[in-house]
């Protein structure tokens, strides 16, 4: 019985300890990690980690190098830390001036690190360094990493897409672009007539109608003819008042009036 126990209890710790093992190998395969490896840690501060997660992919020039170990946030600079452990055998090209950046890869668009080599005669960065976080500078990588600002691109882009359907539907742009040819057509009609009036003014007309106007001023401000003694004559205007004002004459007088400013005129 003693040595029944005895065995079952062996038979058990191996059990327990190949299950651990197992398992610790599991965890080690999934995260890309070896058995029997140094790791140096870096940090990378992002504004936003778009989609990355614990265990997620480090790549190096194409290469997995490491994984990310944990996500932090920074409360006091509004940031999130990155933290990523990488293979010392490839540390010593992850030198100083080195960068990272958030890409995405295969049909399900899982997010990794990428580092962009620095300068390869640089030092290597060290235990806990910072690595700077490149700026994106392509169209995708601007929008992906806006993030929210992005969504309201695509919102406003929706609704020009709406607003094209409503005008294509019911033959509405065919009707929009006759009008506008219709009122071109106007449109040139006028400046046509306009070009002609121009013309004719152009002629020496325009000069003739204001030298004529300017001639009668003179002799209105002279006094000269009938109308310009009742302007500059109150006397006179005064009297014709009282000469016209409610008498029966009023109407020969007019009459008489009219007759002599259109034979001055004439003169």
């Amino acid at each position: 019985m003693e040595n029944n126990a005895k065995v079952q209890l062996r038979v058990g710790i191996f059990l327990v300890v190949g299950l651990i093992i197992l398992l610790g190998s599991i965890f080690l395969l999934g995260a890309d990690k070896a058995f029997f490896r140094s790791y140096t840690t870096l940090h990378a501060h992002f504004e936003q980690v778009q989609g990355l997660a614990e265990g997620s992919v480090v790549s190096f020039s194409g290469i997995t190098v490491g994984n990310i170990k944990k996500i932090n946030i920074l409360p006091e600079r509004n940031l999130i830390d990155i933290v990523m452990q990488i293979d010392n055998q490839f540390m010593p090209r992850v030198t100083e001036g080195s960068m990272v950046e958030i890409r995405t890869q295969g049909a399900l668009g899982d997010k990794y690190i990428f580092i962009i080599p620095g300068d390869p005669k640089a030092k290597p960065l060290t235990e806990n360094a910072v690595i700077e976080v490149a700026k994106a500078t392509d169209i995708l990588g601007i929008l992906s990493e806006r993030g929210n600002e992005a969504e309201k691109i695509f919102d406003i882009i929706n609704e020009m897409h709406r607003f094209s359907k409503s005008l294509n539907a019911e033959n509405r742009v065919d009707k929009i672009l006759a009008n506008m040819a219709s009122a071109t057509a106007k449109l040139d009609k006028t400046a046509g007539a306009a070009e002609k009036i121009t013309e004719g003014l152009s002629d020496g007309k325009l000069k003739n109608t204001v030298d004529r106007l300017d001639s009668v001023m003179t002799k209105l401000d002279k006094g000269q003819g009938t109308l310009g003694a009742l302007i500059n004559d109150s006397s006179l205007h005064d009297q014709l008042k009282s000469m016209l004002g409610g008498s029966p004459r009023k109407s020969y007088m007019k009459n008489l009036m009219r007759t002599s400013i259109e034979k001055n005129e004439e003169k």
